[in-house]
């Protein structure tokens, strides 16, 4: 079990930070009950296809940085706009905007699509 909270500014600004570095365009975060997974998807003609595990951890342990995306997604719903804005300080570029599609296959399994 997890005994420390990640900090969500500082794992969001590494994992966009990876994910434009390596020319990936989708987050991809699967959660249940027990796991957290994040997986990084590059679909491209230019590229090439592309999937890699990028990390997971327990939901208390992950809590803060799906909480900073859903309240990004919550407000992007408020306005009606279909593009999401999380801040990441760490980074130039301290506001990184995205995409969403949320899925829900049942049984308290999501998958959140993130497009970048």
């Amino acid at each position: 079990m997890a005994t420390e909270k990640i900090d969500a500014p500082e794992y969001l600004s590494a994992l966009f930070l990876y994910t434009r570095d390596f020319n990936f365009n989708h987050i991809l975060i699967e959660v249940n009950r027990y796991k957290v997974s994040i997986n990084l998807a590059r679909r491209s003609a230019v590229y090439g296809n592309h999937d890699l595990f990028y990390g997971s951890g327990d939901p208390k342990q992950m809590g803060s940085v799906l909480s900073k995306i859903n309240g990004a997604i919550e407000m992007a719903e408020l306005e009606g706009s279909q593009q999401a804005q999380v801040e990441t300080p760490a980074l130039t570029r301290d506001q990184q905007v995205f995409q969403f599609k949320v899925h829900e296959y049942g049984h308290g399994k999501y998958r959140l699509d993130l497009s970048v």
